[in-house]
């Protein structure tokens, strides 16, 4: 056995790494989400403040029928609260084909006391016959957050003008 003792090998010099200078990107990624929240916040705000009654008229029942082509005959609340049933009589054919072909003329629900809103998702369906003077009609809409229930006063808007204090029906 020798006597000799095991050295260890000098160490290796390792390469000195440059000490990178300080840059800042997680604060421009913080930032960068701060603006896109404050921007969506604003939004949202904007939208929540902005009432769809503004900008339209309110109207008797005639004055909307005449605008309107239909007498809202039922807001019918349905489908264990889930859905709202339009329904409408056609007094003008021309006016109310309107509510179905043009954009801005489908119908908003607006709950009076708290302004939640009810509103189309799509389109509705396209009649194949033409409205009927006296025909009666419906929409299904759905009932977003129980917006509207058994007793709640409603205003209807239709292009620029509204038919308010209507009672919605279970």
């Amino acid at each position: 056995m020798s006597t000799d003792t095991l050295t260890a090998p000098p160490p290796t010099p390792q390469p000195e790494v440059p000490r990178r200078r300080w840059q800042p990107r997680w604060v421009l990624v913080v930032v960068l989400l701060l603006v896109v929240g404050l921007a969506l916040g604003i939004k949202a705000v904007r939208a929540n403040a902005g009432d769809v009654r503004s900008g339209t008229v309110a109207v008797s029942a005639q004055e909307f029928a005449a605008h309107t082509g239909i007498t809202v005959t039922l807001l019918g609340v349905t489908a264990g609260g889930g859905m709202i049933e339009f329904r409408y009589q056609v007094v003008d054919p021309d006016k109310a084909s309107q509510l179905l072909h043009d954009e801005d003329k489908t119908p908003i629900l607006v709950a009076e006391g708290s302004g939640a809103t009810v509103g189309m998702v799509s389109r509705p369906h396209a009649h194949k016959a033409e409205l009927q003077l006296g025909g009666t009609y419906f929409f299904m809409m759905a009932n977003a957050k129980n917006a509207l229930r058994d007793g709640t006063k409603v205003t209807v808007i239709i292009g620029d003008v509204r038919l308010e204090h209507l009672v919605a029906r279970s």
